[in-house]
């Protein structure tokens, strides 16, 4: 695609959407235009299946269109499970280790399962010290009992340790060997659930005819099925969780060991997207691992830059330069498209390759996250309105009489230090992009979530768009003033 088409294609987007091509706008100013509807009420909407269930890169779709941010201050497990639970995902970001980030990966895969297809084990000669260290670090109560040839033994549950004060003991000194229930690899979650309910046990281990363990279905997990119905789930039932690599040069050891711990997508993450060298990070990822690793890359905020990556072979593209909350590339260096322009004009090229744009950046409240979906994005990247909620990594503190909690953006000074602290690495300290900031304590996640999906049901009811992908084409947009915008805020309450 030339230049020429490439500005006829946004031209004509922008002309459709209502935006102009110059000067670039963000949220505020513009609003949705509202259109004549036929939805009764938002609630339609909300309790309809697959509303707003949308593709996020090649055959992995969300049932809510966010996705957390890959900061450090944002998603590692616990944000990426809660996120998954609610039917977004979320990204564990690269400031970890790779073995680190593997784990956290491992992590969330675990959290619910159809099937377990490699459950945790310790042999009879495992003393109890170990096999609780072991179920600490994935946050279990009981293990499966196997011998070197992985037959299995028996199971220690928490009955057969919890009073036990000697951690010298034996796995097999305490563990349930008699009376064990299994089933077959082939055993179905329904038929597995009926076992379960027969035999008033918890844990259903799965054994071929020799013995040998070949997976574990738990109570726990088919009661998590059905306590979070629109969780976001892999093909075996686990939930979808996605791993970060940068643009470093061991990154295609980075990206084998994240598949190897079965992350659903990888995310390439640099403040310049629209760069020689994440072009070549691309096309190298590419010619190692083929072209059905589901790719994302970014950061760009130019319809030029979204050609380049599509054409270098990525899944979606995550747009947005500058508009973080804890950004400041705009203030320093001066470069950023404001936000809404951006995802409107990477949209027009990224559509006719049917490749999803991600927002990532600028979003303050629920009507920019609305905004952002009806300019194209297929999903939206949060971070600074996620910041404090009890999954955020970190701990809250106490300051001024109030719970706070930290929130930084990945280029700050102080990001950077902890980075060659944590690494243990000597380096030097660029001029920063970024700052930190405390940020009040939220509670969980869930209910921040459940907000920004009502205000995004009744924006679709105004336009009348029974699923998102009719948002995507009906909503349009009209410039407003700074007084218009500032009509529509609350005022004169006293």
């Amino acid at each position: 695609m030339n230049k020429v088409k490439v500005d006829k294609l946004v031209r004509k987007y922008l002309q459709q959407k209502g935006l102009p091509l110059s000067p670039a706008l963000t949220f505020e100013d513009v609003t949705i235009v509202d259109q004549f509807s036929d939805i009764p009420t938002r609630s339609e909407l909300e309790h309809a299946t697959g509303t707003t269930r949308m593709l996020v890169v090649k055959n992995i779709f969300l049932n809510i269109p966010v996705v957390s941010a890959n900061m450090d201050t944002i998603t590692e497990s616990r944000m990426a499970i809660a996120m998954a639970r609610a039917g977004g995902m979320g990204f564990i970001h690269q400031f970890l280790s790779v073995a680190d980030r593997a784990k956290e990966i491992e992590l969330v895969k675990r959290a619910h399962s159809g099937v377990i297809e490699k459950p945790l084990v310790a042999t009879p000669d495992t003393t109890l010290a170990a096999a609780k260290s072991l179920m600490a670090e994935y946050k279990i109560s009981s293990l499966l009992v196997v011998d070197h040839s992985g037959k299995l033994l028996g199971i220690l549950a928490r009955r057969d340790y919890m009073f036990e004060d000697n951690n010298a003991k034996t796995v097999g000194e305490l563990m349930k060997r008699n009376s064990l229930i299994t089933a077959s690899p082939h055993t179905t979650v329904a038929r597995a659930q009926k076992i379960l309910a027969e035999h008033k046990i918890e844990k259903l281990p799965l054994v071929d005819r020799k013995g040998i363990v070949k997976g574990l279905i738990t109570a726990q997990d088919i009661a998590k099925t059905q306590r979070f119905p629109l969780a976001a789930r892999d093909e075996k039932g686990r939930l979808l969780v996605g791993g970060t690599v940068g643009v470093s040069g061991k990154v295609l050891y980075d990206v084998e060991a994240l598949l190897k711990a079965e992350a659903d997508i990888i995310l390439i993450d640099t403040a310049r997207g629209n760069s020689r060298r994440l072009i070549d990070t691309v096309l190298s990822i590419r010619k190692n691992f083929g072209s059905k690793i589901p790719l994302i890359a970014g950061n760009i905020d130019t319809p030029d830059a979204c050609l380049r990556l599509i054409n270098a072979g990525v899944d979606a593209v995550k747009v947005g330069i500058g508009g973080g909350s804890a950004c400041k590339t705009r203030m320093g260096p001066g470069v950023g498209i404001p936000q809404l322009s951006a995802i409107a004009e990477c949209t027009a090229i990224a559509r006719e390759y049917r490749v999803p744009v991600i927002a990532d950046g600028g979003i303050k409240n629920s009507s920019d996250f609305a905004k952002a979906l009806a300019a194209g994005a297929y999903a939206v990247m949060l971070g600074g309105l996620l910041a404090g909620t009890e999954e955020t990594p970190g701990k809250p503190f106490y300051e001024d009489g109030e719970k706070w909690k930290i929130f930084r953006g990945s280029a700050s000074i102080e990001f950077q230090m902890s980075r060659i602290d944590r690494e243990d690495r000597m380096d030097f300290i660029r001029t920063p992009e970024g700052v930190p900031k405390r940020v009040k304590y939220r509670g969980e996640v869930t209910p921040v979530l459940g907000e920004l999906m009502g205000h995004l049901y009744s924006s679709m009811s105004y336009v009348g768009a029974w699923t998102l992908s009719e948002f995507w084409e009906r909503a349009f947009f009209r410039m407003q003033t700074r007084s218009g915008y500032e009509e529509g805020r609350p005022h004169d309450v006293y």
